[in-house]
């Protein structure tokens, strides 16, 4: 019955298609990387064209795209032991006060500050707790996909919402706060003085800037108000001349953030995480030109 089978397919990808945005955040989150996260969900769905047809395609997907992620990452920690500085997940980049209309799901947030928080997982605590929260999958069948026990299972993804809920910044940055940080820094950059950033940086800031080994960057994490604001004032002391330079506000990974631009060029991403007081204790950098080249973003907009 070729009509039945056409058919079949036409609803299988219609499946597919519904749940691809989905699917593309779920594999960014393990892998930190657009184009590995779209390279798994496309063959997650080479997959999934030939299997029986699921109940839920939504579930079944998800569970083909973290065998695969869970096998990517083998690869990719391998990869990350000869990584030059702090490891930052490539960002994703959008025009200044985009919606983004999964920001208000804690189960799809990719902000760095929860980025950054979920490298504390393993990948099968990662596992565990994304097909529970995310697809609502049952322990049993996490089970399978794991070969661990539901037991296991459970327990993974308990401790993994423990370690995310004590890591996990729970205040976002809006635009006037990235407005403030311009402003800090942009007068430290005048004057010299550490006395704006004591406005902006909270006394546990951490600064975290990613260059791979290709590009200046901090080749440490920094910690601290001293050590950050610190190396904020020599950053700001070497500013280009303000005609040459340009913070470009925009959306970073859903939330308002910064690209610089310097001669027309796009040099680095900024987004920040804020404690409960409004001052920013999160700084993350990347400028790895590698994670940069797929910014589908023009630097005079």
């Amino acid at each position: 019955m070729p009509e039945a089978t056409d058919q079949m397919k036409e609803q299988r990808l219609a499946a597919y298609l519904g749940e691809r945005k989905r699917l593309v955040r779920l594999a960014y989150r393990y892998l930190g990387s657009v184009s590995e996260a779209e390279d798994a969900v496309q063959d997650a769905w080479l997959r999934f064209a030939d299997a029986e047809a699921p109940d839920d395609a939504g579930r079944y997907l998800s569970r083909i795209v973290t065998n695969l992620c869970l096998d990517r990452l083998k690869s990719a920690s391998r990869r990350r032991e000869t990584y030059v500085g702090p490891w930052l997940p490539e960002p994703i980049v959008a025009q200044a006060g985009t919606t983004d209309p999964e920001a208000g799901d804690a189960a799809l947030d990719i902000s760095f500050g929860i980025m950054r928080a979920l490298e504390l997982l393993s990948p099968l605590e990662r596992a565990a707790l994304f097909l529970h929260d995310l697809y609502d999958v049952p322990f049993e069948e996490i089970a399978e996909t794991l070969k661990r026990s539901p037991a296991a299972c459970r327990q993974l993804a308990s401790r993994a919402r423990k370690t995310l809920q004590q890591a996990n910044p729970r205040f976002h940055p809006t635009e006037s706060d990235v407005s403030r940080y311009v402003a800090g820094f942009t007068e430290t950059a005048r004057t010299g003085s550490i006395e704006p950033l004591k406005q902006i940086l909270a006394a546990d800031v951490e600064f975290i800037s990613d260059g791979g080994g290709k590009v200046p960057a901090a080749r440490d994490v920094l910690s601290g108000f001293d050590m950050v604001a610190g190396f904020l004032v020599v950053i700001a002391q070497k500013f280009q001349p303000p005609e040459r330079t340009r913070f470009q506000p925009v959306s970073v990974n859903g939330e308002p953030g910064l690209v610089l631009v310097v001669d027309g060029k796009i040099e680095q991403t900024m987004s920040f995480a804020l404690d409960e007081h409004g001052a920013i204790n999160g700084i993350y950098i990347v400028r790895n030109p590698d994670k940069l080249s797929g910014i589908g973003l023009s630097p005079k907009g």
